[in-house]
């Protein structure tokens, strides 16, 4: 990736809100042009809205496509809609991702534990599989959100656990399928954010204790994991491959 980012296409999922909104404003920030995707269509087009600009100078950098990558018709839709607006894919963001917890395995039904399986990890490898023969032309970049989750475990979560160490496992397994093919593939674990999800899963009190249980005191803003997203797809990482980033404000030593 050696051209501006003015000329390059970054395709990002879950943009309506959260982390996902917050990597379409830096990526829109550092000039490239977006098609976003996100079942919430009013949100995602809200967000559209705020990242065009008000002149319509220089065509619209922005397409925003209410889709499901959970399914196939989604993610090819998603994936298509970029190729006809702009003609290239050079970033592939997945960030389309969530969880309820609560539950253990004993507790969780099957078609609950196929559900949040579909939303951290199918969507994934549907949304690579459309996009690898294009970015493979443009010798383009992944980057996959995972979880600390799915690297260190969480209690009453077991779905989501699984599902984003599958994504830490695929985004290696795709770092070694395609990164002789000029793809860089590499992964960011987030620890708590504060995002519409977070808080809506978690009290106050809760919100503080996981702040607290980091170096930093505090938990994590979507605009910290943003720009770590961000610089995985720049040439300035162009020699990291395969790689899950914690971004977590240091996780405490328990002792």
């Amino acid at each position: 990736m050696t051209e501006s980012a003015t000329s390059r296409v970054a395709v990002i999922t879950g943009a309506a809100g959260g982390i996902g909104a917050a990597t379409a404003r830096a990526f829109a920030r550092a000039g490239f042009r977006l098609t976003l995707g996100d079942l919430d269509g009013d949100g995602l087009a809200a967000m559209g809205a705020r990242l065009r600009p008000p002149d319509g100078a220089a065509g619209d950098p922005v397409r925003t496509v209410a889709c499901d990558v959970t399914t196939e018709a989604g993610a090819a839709e998603l994936v298509g809609q970029a190729l006809d607006a702009y003609g290239r894919i050079d970033v592939l963001v997945n960030v389309v991702g969530g969880s309820r917890p609560g539950k253990t395995v004993t507790d969780l039904s099957l078609d609950e534990w196929n559900q949040w399986l579909a939303l951290n990890l199918p969507s994934v490898f549907l949304t690579c599989r459309a996009a690898l023969p294009h970015l493979v032309r443009q010798s383009g970049a992944i980057v996959n959100v995972a979880s600390g989750a799915g690297l260190r475990g969480m209690r009453a979560n077991p779905a989501y656990v699984a599902a984003k160490a599958g994504v830490v496992g695929l985004t290696r397994a795709l770092a070694i399928d395609h990164g002789p093919h000029g793809v860089r593939v590499n992964c960011v674990a987030p620890g708590p954010i504060r995002t519409p999800l977070m808080e809506r899963n978690r009290t106050p009190e809760e919100i503080a204790a996981m702040g607290s249980i980091s170096i930093t005191g505090r938990i994590g803003d979507p605009d910290e994991i943003a720009a770590a997203i961000l610089w995985l797809a720049s040439d300035a990482a162009s020699y990291v491959m395969g790689q899950t980033i914690e971004v977590d404000g240091g996780v405490s030593p328990l002792v």
